[in-house]
């Protein structure tokens, strides 16, 4: 038997999506955590 595939679960595994929440709350204090919450809304709506 062949390897027709290999997949990957990405999210929280390959990308650290804590690092996107402290980026953010850097940028724009007080506004981390939600801006970071809707980026991954998105994410999930596109994939």
């Amino acid at each position: 038997m062949s390897i027709k595939a290999v997949v990957f679960d990405a999210y929280g595994t390959l990308y650290d999506i804590q690092s996107v929440a402290e980026i953010t709350e850097d940028a724009f204090p007080g506004y981390g955590e939600i801006i970071t919450q809707v980026w991954r809304i998105k994410q999930r709506r596109m994939g």
